[in-house]
């Protein structure tokens, strides 16, 4: 049995990957060694079409083209499949199940997994949903011996932490792809923003921003980091609504730039200006600048932020004024198949599975500019 500076630094190592995938390679490598076993093995399988998307391998007894010679030719043969039909968490020793007689008669273990060097094996589902199953295997090599009740006790032990880092690492990618998504939002706004604190000492801006500032007729301008309206008569207003935006209570305010191009700033107050807010945090002022009267179109929005093509986008269109995928077919002149194809790209790029969410995912972006 491992000892326990063995299993603090696989433990380590588990939640290291959540924010470093490349390590799973190591995780799986250390998991495999602390059940007992020279290989380790983590797969993710496609229920719907029953396939491996995804798979891991220590690469010590298999080779990379092992590993995809099992994941293209030999998973929809493997017996053991019938093992992670149980609980998560559940480890079962195949040779439990499949006897020496039937190991010898198996073309899955004799024209694949005994001419890798492999044997025998202790495996468990580690995270089923309803679109997948993730599986973990430590198996052993030709002329070791079977798991036993030890080895399934070290599986138990480290289980529950390789189950909470896949959990942990799909909720910060999901995190992620919403921070992504965010910026960009900020980035595709048709309002200039900034971030200041109480000073107008500019902390973040965005490219709209940006433009403005580096502009002549815009009415703000940066001076040493810090954010000034260009014509002297406003200068104390700005002040004043940052002031304001910062202070306690923090209030929002307006001001109209005039100039060649009539713009309007708001200043509102960040969550930090709250009551609740700690007191080491800053107090910071969240400045928008938008022109006058200016039209918005979110479609141009939803093509920046999802990245969708011209034609997506002209589906995504007829979609939001309630038109069905058949009858843009016939008033676009283009086949259903190709329509078809376009709504899959629209699911996958906004993360939605159907027809509806797709359409609310929409219906609920920002506005931008023409």
């Amino acid at each position: 049995m491992a000892d326990d500076k063995q299993l603090d630094h696989l433990i380590s190592v588990l939640y290291e990957t959540v924010l470093d995938p490349g390590r799973w390679q190591e995780a799986v490598e250390l998991c495999g060694y602390y059940m007992g076993g020279v290989e380790g093995q983590l797969g993710v399988i496609d229920k719907k079409r029953n396939a491996v998307i995804a798979y891991v391998i220590s690469a010590t007894t298999f080779s990379l083209q092992s590993a995809a010679e099992y994941a293209n030719d030999y998973f929809p043969i493997d017996p053991r499949s019938s093992l992670w039909t149980g609980a998560v968490g559940e480890w079962r020793c195949c040779h439990h199940f499949y006897d020496q007689n039937f190991v010898d008669r198996n073309e899955f273990y004799q024209d694949f997994l005994i001419p890798v060097g492999v044997r025998y094996g202790i495996l468990s589902i580690v995270e089923d949903n309803d679109d997948y199953v993730t599986t973990f295997a430590s198996l052993r090599a030709m002329g070791q011996i079977p798991f036993d009740d030890a080895n399934i006790m070290a599986a138990q032990r480290i289980g529950g932490h390789l189950q909470r880092a896949l959990r942990l690492q799909k909720h910060t990618q999901n995190l992620q792809a919403k921070a992504e998504l965010g910026a960009r939002a900020i980035e595709a706004l048709a309002l200039s923003m900034l971030i200041v604190d109480g000073n107008g000492v500019i902390l973040h801006l965005n490219a709209g921003a940006e433009r403005l500032l580096n502009g002549r007729v815009s009415g703000l301008i940066c001076k040493a980091g810090r954010l000034f309206t260009a014509h002297p008569f406003n200068k104390n207003k700005m002040a004043t609504l940052v002031a304001g935006a910062t202070g306690y209570p923090a209030v929002a305010g307006a001001m109209f730039l005039g100039g060649e191009e009539n713009r309007q700033v708001f200043v509102t107050p960040l969550p930090a200006a709250s009551p609740f807010a700690q007191d080491w945090q800053t107090p910071l002022a969240l400045v928008l600048v938008m022109e006058t009267g200016k039209n918005l179109s979110a479609l141009q929005l939803q093509g920046t932020l999802y990245d969708l093509s011209p034609a997506e986008l002209r589906v995504a269109s007829a979609l939001l004024l309630g038109k069905s995928p058949e009858e843009y077919a016939q008033q676009a002149g283009v086949s259903m198949a190709t329509v078809r194809s376009q709504l899959r790209n629209l699911f996958c790029k906004t993360g939605t599975h159907r027809q509806s969410e797709l359409v609310a995912v929409l219906s609920h972006v920002p506005p931008l500019q023409n």
